[in-house]
């Protein structure tokens, strides 16, 4: 096995000479506010190496899964006893592709189609606390509902084309988007298991490229649930994460300290160069000078919160990552593979279940691979 530590204290002088720390917060609203320094806190008692052991892959390089259909990886999730579900965003021969906690690609499910348990594209997939998988087409308002054995359950209309994310309480956090000729806008709510009685958690607002001038760097609104609460970014406010309870009540909010990552000019060539030659919707996009504050995030099972920035790492085609405990308190990095092509606004999924850690990276020949590490902290 091939074994990487990394070490996340990687400030370790100052870490190491200034000894404990007091974690800054303050209030707002009666809202606990974290307070995060570009150093990491040296917290007693809280692990500082993370030990990432690669276990095996499921390479898209490998003819038998091309030979099976697999040909992409746009999602993935993971049962309680391991195993992993692959999606990809078209159907031919299906959708879904399951594999056994060993890598061993057990079936494959949901075909494409306009019928019952049918899907014309997918972008989502979950694994509810039930045991039962959701898929979403990202243009309909329904989803279906498969077994962990792929066998069609149920479909799921909605009132509006809402992407839900499953939550422990049975309800559900829910995402949509609204448009005009002249703005997009994104919300972020929690409503009830029939998709009423929607709170609002929070929004994001933007010009729509497609008619007027918008920034291709523009802000991003990410969101996610883990085990008893639902964490929003919102680049707008800078670097900070909003906390709620699965009610949607905020609970905690956590804010670090960064320095902008500006936008290389081989960035943007690159960007307009996969423009069709005068293609007049490309005049209205344009770069900033700086990326966002950071692009996505993921929490582990024991609510460790790992956000995505814009910084390169330790290694060609990789990022590093900036590590919350699961009280809000930075306490290091790790530098990790995902999407090199920052303009996409697109990251690769990762997730954290049971001590491994899976994730998705494009390999130097252009082909994917969803790599599953052992995970240990020191």
């Amino acid at each position: 096995m091939k074994k990487a530590i990394i070490v996340l204290a990687y400030f370790s002088v100052f870490c190491c000479s200034t000894g404990q720390r007091d974690i800054d917060k303050t209030t707002e609203d009666g809202v606990e506010v974290v307070l995060n320094h570009l150093a990491p806190y040296t917290i007693k008692g809280e692990p500082a190496v993370l030990s990432l052991e690669r276990e095996f892959s499921i390479d898209l390089e490998d003819k038998s899964l091309t030979e099976a259909g697999l040909v992409g990886i746009e999602t993935f999730d993971i049962d309680r006893e391991g195993n992993i579900f692959i999606l990809q965003w078209t159907g031919k021969p299906h959708f879904v592709f399951k594999f056994d906690p060993k890598g061993n690609l057990l079936k494959s499910f949901l075909r494409l189609g306009q019928g019952p348990g049918e899907l014309e594209y997918a972008d989502t997939l979950f694994v509810t606390p039930r045991g039962e998988i959701i898929l979403k087409d990202p243009s309909k308002p329904k989803f279906p509902v498969y077994d962990r054995d792929g066998n069609f359950v149920r479909e799921v209309r909605l009132d509006k084309n809402y992407n839900p994310t499953p939550l422990l309480n049975g309800k559900y956090l829910i995402f949509w988007g609204e448009d005009t000729p002249e703005v997009r806008k994104q919300f972020v709510g929690v409503c009830d298991a029939d998709f009423k009685n929607i709170k609002q958690l929070d929004s994001l607002q933007y010009p729509n490229g497609l008619h007027v001038k918008s920034p291709v760097n523009r802000h991003r609104l990410v969101f996610g649930a883990a085990k008893d609460r639902i964490i929003i970014g919102n680049t707008e406010r800078g670097y900070e994460f909003r906390i709620f309870d699965l009610e949607g009540n905020l609970r905690q909010k956590i804010r670090k300290d960064y320095r902008p990552v500006e936008v290389p000019e081989e960035v943007k060539k690159a960007y307009f160069d996969r423009w069709p030659k005068d293609d007049p919707i490309a005049a209205n996009f344009y770069f900033t000078a700086t990326w966002p504050a950071f692009r996505s995030f993921f929490a582990d099972d024991e609510g460790k919160l790992y956000v995505l920035t814009c910084e390169t790492g330790s290694n060609p085609g990789e990022f590093m990552w900036d590590i919350f405990s699961p009280r809000g308190a930075f306490i290091g990095r790790m530098s990790l593979s995902n999407n090199k092509n920052l303009a996409s606004l697109l990251s690769f999924s990762v997730r954290s279940r049971q001590n491994r850690l899976i994730s998705v990276r494009e390999k130097e020949n252009g082909f994917q691979e969803l790599v599953v590490y052992r995970t240990a902290w020191k």
